[in-house]
Parts: C-alpha cells; structure tokens; sequence
C-alpha cells in the first residue's frame, strides 16, 4: 500500500474487541500514523475486567468500554483520530463497518465472530490480525493482506464445525503474560501492514505460555 513517494499509505484501523486482547494491544500501536482508529465492543466495563484490563479503573465500572478506550486514546501523547462503535459486530452491520476501514484487528473471544470477520474480510479485501487466547496459549494470524496467499481462510486452516464451548473464555484464567504476548505479536504484524512490509497470511503463531512457534499455511 505504498504511496507515490514511496512513503506507505495510511491505514484505516477497526478494533473489534476492547477487553482483554484489546487492552493489551491499543497501547503498543497508538503512536502508529493510522488515518483513523475505529472501535468496536458492545460491552460496559465490569468491575470483574480491572484485573486484566488496564486501560479501565474503578471509576469506569457501567460505562461502554469502547468509550472509555477511545477517553485513553484521545489522552495519549499523540494526536489521533478515533471513532467508536458501541455495538456487537454481527451479519446485519459486520460489511457496512468493515468495508470502511484497510485493517481489521480481531480481539474478540467468540469464534462464530472470527468467520464472520474472516469471510467479510475476505470479501471485500481487507488484512485481518486475529488474535486468540485459551488458558495460557495464543493464537494470532494475519488473514487476507495483500499477496501470496490471501485468499486463504479460517476453514482452510481450521476443520470441523464450531461447538458451544468455542465462544468466549475466562479471562480470569489467563495469564498476563499470554495477554501481553498476543498483543506484542499482533502488533508486530500491524506494524509490518503500515510500513507494507511482507506478511506471511494463513500462517499460525502459536504460544504455548512460554515460547512462539509458527505453523505454515496450507500450500494448496
């Protein structure tokens, strides 16, 4: 997505998710030239959320979380433009929101959520960073971004139907390190999609609670 001048183009950012992942994430890549960051969440702060999410205090408790990161963004040493959405992405507004933006963040827990983004994505060519916790493990990729192997999808990585038990985790049980960790690698391919640095879709990062390790993606 270079510019003319060879400078990269800036990118319109969504954040679907302002909890635990989101928190861990919104501070790494703030200072970023975005031209503009959307957030979206339909959640209100619980007071269950101040352990793991440190971007909300006490007094935050009951209002929508994406208002109270948006707060923190527009606080930030650095001028940005921020948008909110204080709703759930689903089938009825999920092209209307995501056709307007460059990059999709995932950070949500819900995996009906992730192939909604995914296919929406998908059709309308735009990159997605997912990311993924359960226990002490993570799980980030980075989906639909241009070139080799964009059009690689979740079910060409993942088989089999989706179960009850696949939507939402505890955040409680997990540990602030795999938090921060999928933030760290989320942003670091965020960071490579603004300076249009090559990306490796379909590929899986995996964190086992200590260390990363990579699985290729399909190659046909």
């Amino acid at each position: 997505m270079a510019t003319p001048g060879n400078e990269p183009a800036l990118l319109r950012l969504l954040m679907v998710g302002t909890g635990a992942i989101g928190n861990a994430l919104l501070p790494r890549i703030v200072r970023w030239n975005w031209d503009g960051i959307t957030l979206m969440d339909g959640d209100r702060v619980e007071e269950r959320n101040l352990e793991r999410q440190e971007l909300f205090a006490p007094v935050d408790i009951g209002k929508p979380k994406v208002e109270v990161a948006a707060a923190w963004l527009r606080n930030a040493p650095i001028a940005v433009s921020v948008a909110t959405r204080f709703e759930f992405l689903d089938a009825a507004n999920a092209e209307g929101i995501i056709a307007l933006h460059d990059v999709v963040a995932d950070c949500t827990d819900d995996a009906h959520v992730k192939l909604l983004l995914d296919r929406t994505c998908a059709a309308y060519g735009v990159a997605l960073v997912s990311g993924s916790v359960h226990g002490a493990q993570a799980q980030v990729m980075v989906l639909h971004a241009a070139g080799q192997g964009e059009a690689i999808g979740r079910k060409d990585l993942f088989r089999g139907r989706l179960g009850m038990e696949q939507d939402g985790c505890d955040m409680r049980n997990v540990p602030l390190t795999t938090l921060e960790e999928t933030g760290r690698r989320m942003a670091q391919l965020l960071r490579a999609l603004v300076h249009d640095e090559p990306v490796r879709n379909g590929c899986i990062d995996l964190f086992d609670g200590k260390h990363w390790t990579a699985i290729d993606p399909p190659t046909h």
